[in-house]
Order: C-alpha cells, then structure tokens, then sequence
C-alpha cells in the first residue's frame, strides 16, 4: 500500500482524466455555480466588462443554466453602458453650450 502511494506520487504523467474534462465552456463554472444575486450585482458595478464575459460565456458555453444566466448578466451589463453612454453623450452636449 505504501509502495503504491510512492508510486503514484512520483507520477509525472498526467493520465488520469481530469475533473473538470466534462462538456463545459470556459466560463460555464462561473455562471452556473455563481448565485444570481452575486451575478446581477456583478452586472450592475461592472457594466462593460460584465457585458464581455458574459457575452464570451454566451457563445462558448455549452450548460443551458450558465448560458442563461449569461444572457441576463449580459442584458444588464449592455442596458448599464448603453445608459453610460447616453448620459455622457449628454454632458458633452450641455457642456458644449
């Protein structure tokens, strides 16, 4: 038993199939484990970034709850910047004046 364990711990083939080798994107993980609250916040305060991994985690995900959640953060982030973007178009157009 204890030979076995030398063995193995002095393994540098990586042979045994990993954890994480199921049918899952790159960002799946995030978006399917995360609580939607913690996503919506995320959504709200981070805005274009949010809009960005969540669109990448859109396309290349593969579980319908992760791409689902995705597209909500997405939705937030992209109606947050259109907002931001707006308000600045604003401002200028005021400070212009």
């Amino acid at each position: 038993m204890a030979r076995e364990r030398e063995r193995d711990d002095d393994d540098d083939f990586d042979d045994r199939p990993s954890r994480s080798s199921g049918a899952m994107g790159p960002l799946d993980g995030m978006y399917k484990n995360t609580n939607i609250v913690v996503l919506i916040l995320f959504g709200l305060c981070c805005g274009l970034i949010a809009f960005v991994l969540s669109l990448v985690a859109y396309l290349t995900g593969k579980d319908p709850k992760a791409k689902s959640n995705a597209m909500l953060v997405m939705i937030i982030g992209g109606i947050l910047t259109a907002i931001a973007i707006a308000a600045q178009i604003a401002l200028g157009a005021m400070g212009a004046r």
